[in-house]
């Protein structure tokens, strides 16, 4: 009887504790989670530089801040600078969209496409008037949203330079000591160690698929996105580039939704050959890179179908934030392990997967 209560009273100490912990950390629970998907990603490049150093003392230590470093120059620097120049642009075509002769001209370019479309098909559709045209309205409140929302992160400035030293001094340590911390997890599980395993296995397959399938690709996309708007004239060619990655994550539509009515502007306002390079440029540049790239960086991933990853990003980040992008393809991912040692469990068969097998 007193052996009952002294386990039920540690159990209690353990679920407040956890639970005291939980709320410490959540503050800072989004940099911190990132940071640890970041270090999986990077990971083998530390082992490279921790395996090319000659340095015995303070190996680890060298080869992860090294590979932070690296981190820092090529992909956060440049973060900044992109939604600096975000910003700017957005300034820009908010002052054209609220001047009435810049409307008044595009609208004037599409009602002289229409009637030449028309003209073209010997007048059998009448040519469609665009003085209505309210477009330029819901473009105008998007470009209010994003600029309310960039102003609230520079504005939080101090929030931002708090949350990066968080995110950079966690990506050291997973980096330095994550093969210690995957030890101790299998070591305290309670599971059986091969159980452990092969979850450890899949959640790093998500992460690969989400980063290196889908986020890497579409900021691919989206940056060839961008660098074709500026080398054919078209407007605000970083924050359009911005939104074509956002837009890359729909499957089989893509970048398209952006690349297209960049295409039609481009043509209605009677630059046909700039009109004519963007579309090869968005076949060849963009699409070979989610045609090419993307079912390779898919396949080294989690062997789940890409609607169900797009779908466990999306709703990841409707219910947690920005985080919910690397913990929903992790909570499916999570579900999916779970499954397998389960028909494993009670079928009395190894499962066979991407991740590998689990053995008896």
């Amino acid at each position: 009887m007193n052996s009952r209560i002294a386990l039920y009273f540690f159990y209690t100490l353990l679920l407040v504790a956890a639970v005291a912990v939980i709320f410490i950390f959540l503050p800072f629970l989004s940099p911190m989670v990132i940071a640890a998907a970041v270090a999986v990603i990077l990971y083998p490049v530390y082992t490279r530089i921790s395996g090319s150093l000659g340095i015995k003392n303070y190996q680890s230590n060298i080869a992860a801040l090294i590979t932070v470093f690296l981190f820092l120059i090529i992909v956060i620097i440049p973060i900044f600078f992109i939604a600096a120049k975000m910003y700017t642009e957005i300034q820009a075509l908010y002052a054209l969209l609220t001047d009435e002769s810049g409307r008044s001209q595009v609208i004037d370019a599409l009602n002289a496409a229409s009637q030449a479309i028309s003209h073209g098909l010997f007048d059998i559709f009448p040519a469609y008037s665009f003085d209505s045209l309210n477009a330029t309205e819901y473009l105008k409140n998007i470009l209010e949203w994003i600029f309310a929302n960039l102003d609230r992160v520079f504005s939080g400035f101090a929030k931002v330079l708090a949350y990066g030293f968080v995110f950079l001094l966690a990506l050291f340590y997973f980096l330095r000591d994550g093969h210690v911390m995957a030890k101790n997890f299998i070591s305290w599980s309670p599971l059986l160690d091969s159980h452990d395993v092969y979850i450890t296995k899949t959640l790093k397959r998500a992460i690969q698929s989400v980063f290196a399938g889908t986020v890497v690709v579409s900021v691919i996309q989206g940056v060839l996105t961008g660098i074709g708007f500026a080398l054919f004239g078209l407007p605000a060619p970083a924050v359009w580039g911005s939104i074509a990655a956002i837009a890359a994550l729909i499957p089989g539509i893509g970048t398209s939704l952006i690349i297209v009515p960049g295409i039609i502007y481009l043509f209605v306002t009677g630059h046909m050959p700039m009109a004519i390079g963007l579309t090869i440029w968005g076949a060849l540049a963009v699409g070979l890179i989610d045609n090419l790239l993307g079912p390779y960086l898919v396949n080294k991933g989690m062997n789940v179908h890409p609607f169900l990853i797009l779908i466990s990003v999306l709703g990841g980040m409707v219910t947690f934030g920005i985080v919910g992008f690397v913990f929903g393809p992790l909570i499916l991912a999570f579900l999916f392990a779970l499954l397998e040692i389960y028909r494993h469990s009670f079928s009395g068969e190894a499962p066979v997967d991407s991740v590998g097998t689990i053995n008896k």
